[in-house]
């Protein structure tokens, strides 16, 4: 028998249902108005609502997603549960703080784990999952019995071949763990002759992923394809152009089933490396800008300005073809009538700097930047823009799926229903972020670095780090957007208050962790 690619398969099954997409409607065709809406969460990995015209950009950066904007619901004050991929995506799957879930850098706690989109949906819902950056594909395998369809960060990719997930399908039970133990310990790292764990699998692996890519598909980028790295062992090829188009080929496959469906899909664009295309390399080429220039933090690596601006250029560009493939998905989900059920989320994980001496995210750096991510989110068949600018988390995005899905909320998320569905403005409410990669996660925190926004201020507290300077920083984000003005000595009232009140859930937060 003749073996059909997926990839093949979904051809075909496109061709299929070309006479349905002819029409407005076609995806709605066997859609039961009764049943409960599709929800699609886009997340586009290290993507920061400063660097996107829709926020007030300066630069055009996203004129697709400003258009997406203008029928849906704009969250202008959303922030991420961390400042780095793993505990940002945790505390948005299980709409718990990191404090909670401890997802530090793989895995949630084991009694947590039922609690996720996935299981909690149930089989009500065809359940999808897909991310291109491995970390977020590694805390998704702790739900994989309850994923319908679960595709590997290689999927749409330029790999020919993926010995990994040929490897790591054989543990399917065991999906995250497989994927430490074979990075870890059998293949081979890029400068290394020989494997941690084994010459064989190492060399089998080297050898499958030579001449992975087809020249002519990379003919429009000159830098050489954006690629995703794990940690230094699987590095995975991709382009946008064909990412995106994958992901509509599952989606309109999963518009025709007779239930609803669930479907996660985090691209990994635009995350460094950035990588544009010929067509984006000289875009806000000398176009004047120039962002304010603003302190350095002790810890800071104080890398050259210059460096700094050239990438931050060149990251600005990425998002603009991220957002024009954003925006040839949105318009073929709307044409093709999936919209007309589904609420459509457009988010991020985490932000990302070009600032204070320093490029990218995580580390200690608790800024603006890197904390506030984008929300957009389209209710079925909205046609107004609305914006909300009350405090919101991404702990919230959980309650809110199931909120839409006629569920209930276990007591352990910390999450709330957004405003605009189903839920109402906390204007007494405290968000938080946190960095603590040196922390235990399963002891009280002591090292770490934590935000705490609320009303108008925001609380930066550090804690078991030698190389900073001060143990607190607080700003004025009314007066002060953007974070130039340390006030923690200038106000002391307002600083005790915030910091009585970090330190009431901090201490919270740490007694389940403490030893009788």
């Amino acid at each position: 028998m003749t073996h059909i690619s997926r990839r093949d398969f979904l051809k075909v099954a496109g061709v299929a249902l070309a006479s349905l997409a002819s029409s407005p409607s076609a995806f709605s065709a066997r859609r039961d108005d009764n049943r409960h809406p599709n929800i699609i969460i886009l997340l586009c990995d290290a993507l920061s609502p400063f660097h996107l015209s829709l926020y007030g950009y300066p630069r055009q950066t996203s004129p697709s997603i400003d258009a997406f904007a203008s029928q849906s619901t704009v969250y202008h004050n959303h922030y991420s549960g961390g400042n780095y991929t793993t505990p940002a995506t945790a505390s948005m799957l299980t709409g718990m703080l990191p404090w909670k879930h401890r997802a530090n850098t793989i895995m949630t706690r084991p009694e947590l784990i039922p609690i996720n989109p996935y299981s909690l949906l149930g089989t009500d819902y065809f359940r999808f999952a897909y991310s291109q950056n491995p970390w977020p594909d590694r805390l998704m395998g702790q739900y994989y019995q309850d994923i319908d369809q679960f595709l590997p960060p290689s999927a749409y990719s330029l790999l020919k071949k993926d010995f990994s997930s040929q490897i790591k399908n054989l543990f399917r039970n065991d999906r995250a763990l497989a994927d430490v133990a074979l990075n870890g310990f059998m293949l081979l790292s890029q400068g290394e002759s020989v494997p941690t764990g084994g010459a064989v699998f190492g060399q089998i692996h080297k050898s499958q992923n030579l001449n992975i890519v087809d020249s002519q598909k990379l003919k429009n980028y000159p830098q050489g394809a954006p690629e995703i790295s794990n940690g230094g062992y699987d590095i995975i090829p991709y382009l946008n152009e064909m990412v995106f188009s994958g992901i509509y080929d599952d989606l309109r496959v999963m518009q025709n089933q007779e239930k609803p469906y669930f479907a996660y899909s985090h691209f990994y664009s635009p995350h460094f490396p950035y990588r544009p295309s010929q067509r984006y390399l000289k875009m806000f080429h000398d176009d004047g800008f120039a962002p304010p220039e603003k302190p350095s933090p002790s810890f800071s690596p104080n890398l050259p300005k210059s460096y700094i601006h050239s990438q931050r250029d060149m990251y600005d560009r990425v998002i603009a073809q991220v957002d024009n493939e954003m925006g040839k998905l949105i318009k073929k989900l709307e044409e093709n009538g999936v919209l007309e059920n589904s609420y459509l989320i457009l988010t991020s994980d985490h932000g990302e700097l070009f600032e204070r001496g320093f490029i990218g995210h995580s580390s200690l750096y608790m800024y603006e930047p890197v904390t506030r991510i984008p929300l957009i989110i389209h209710a079925p068949g909205q046609k107004d823009r609305k914006d909300v600018f009350a405090l919101t988390s991404n702990t919230d995005i959980l309650p809110t799926l199931l909120n839409i899905a006629g569920k209930q909320t276990p007591p352990e998320i910390d999450g709330k229903i957004l405003p605009e569905l189903g839920g109402q403005p906390d204007k007494d409410r405290a968000v938080f972020s946190m960095y603590s990669v040196g922390n235990s996660a399963f002891m009280p925190l002591s090292q770490f670095a934590i935000s705490m926004r609320k009303n108008n201020y925001k609380l930066i507290a550090y804690r078991g780090h030698s190389n900073v300077d001060r143990e607190y920083e607080l700003y004025d984000l009314e007066s002060d957007p953007y974070e130039l003005n340390d006030i923690a000595e200038k106000d002391a009232t307002m600083m005790k208050k915030m910091r009585d009140e970090f330190l009431e859930s901090l201490m919270q937060a740490n007694k389940p962790f403490e030893r009788a």
